[in-house]
């Protein structure tokens, strides 16, 4: 019976319908190794994300105890010494306002001037972030470096996981999706191992320094090994562009393949027309009320959870719990 009729398209539907057929055309493809390398470089700044979050939860930067002697004993309060603990939840949060101003401020540069080069620009406010931290002298001028890099945290976090997943053949987003969180874990991880021999008056400043080389790497070498995504391209009219980069990600025989599935819907542009809704009464329409609300619920329950409070003070809570090894 479903032979009998022709699909059709109203003047707010899809132009080009991505159907089973092109789905099992679509896992016949093998990417480019272009498509991987610019994956992998731009997982670089999701671990700089989850560097900074830990980056400075070592019980013998902080310890309340340590900071508030006077003198200062040597050895003890190993950043800024005898800071207050009021100083000091200024620096640790000054990173979470500059993620707040990146994640809000991104998605304008992104679709501005593309994915690449965002993540391009990004890695100024990365390598500025990490110079700041690494050779101030007093702990406020040390929260405006976490402020920059924190920015840079932001940015990559609302801005990777689009451009991933346009990069990805349909059946592999889901696979390559998980890149963002699974850096951003390992980030977290790597600063606890670090403090076992970074646990000195002058280590902290390498662990601030480090992002600074994943900016320069990211830098360096996306010129070469990253690609633009070719789902902005066509957003913005540059089609032969975007072939050439679906050639480079699938090879020319699969372009028109991918297309189907890259191929942006050219919204109407007169009441005549039929006139698309913007995009906040979109969000806000009944039909994505519960994807909405759940997206929402999702976000207070991850913060509600108290898990940041353990990536950034677990090593004092390990502290006062009676374990004597502060790098733990």
């Amino acid at each position: 019976m479903a032979d009998n009729y022709t699909e059709v398209t109203t003047p707010k539907g899809p132009t080009t319908a991505f159907d089973e057929a092109n789905k099992a055309a679509a896992r016949m493809i093998k990417p480019k190794a272009i498509l991987y390398t610019s994956a992998l470089l731009s997982w670089l700044q999701p671990f700089q994300s989850g560097w900074s979050t830990s980056q400075t939860n070592l019980s013998q930067y902080n310890d309340t105890d340590e900071c508030n002697a006077r003198p200062v004993a040597e050895g003890t309060c190993l950043m800024f010494p005898g800071h207050s603990k009021l100083e000091w939840t200024f620096a640790v949060n000054a990173w979470i306002f500059g993620a707040m101003i990146g994640s809000l401020c991104c998605g304008h540069f992104s679709d501005r001037l593309g994915r690449k080069k965002t993540l391009m620009l990004n890695c100024i406010f990365m390598f500025v972030g990490g110079v700041v931290e690494a050779s101030v002298s007093n702990i406020w001028a040390f929260a405006v470096g976490r402020l920059i890099a924190g920015v840079a945290s932001g940015t990559a976090t609302g801005t990777i996981g689009a451009y991933v997943n346009e990069l990805s053949p349909p059946h592999l987003r889901n696979t390559l999706g998980l890149g963002l969180q699974i850096f951003t874990t390992i980030g977290i991880l790597f600063p606890a191992i670090c403090f076992f021999f970074a646990n000195t008056s002058s280590g902290w400043r390498y662990l601030a320094a480090f992002p600074c080389i994943l900016a320069v790497i990211y830098m360096v070498l996306a010129p070469t090994m990253c690609i633009e995504s070719p789902a902005w391209l066509l957003t913005k009219g540059r089609t032969e562009e975007a072939k050439e980069v679906i050639a480079r990600l699938y090879g020319e025989e699969h372009v028109q393949t991918a297309l189907s599935w890259l191929e942006v819907n050219k919204k109407p542009e007169t009441a005549e027309e039929g006139l698309a809704a913007p995009k906040q009464e979109s969000m806000f329409a009944p039909r994505y009320r519960m994807q909405l609300l759940g997206g929402i619920l999702l976000s207070c329950a991850q913060q509600l959870s108290g898990i940041n409070a353990v990536f950034y003070y677990s090593g004092s809570i390990f502290s006062d719990a009676g374990i004597s090894d502060s790098r733990i």
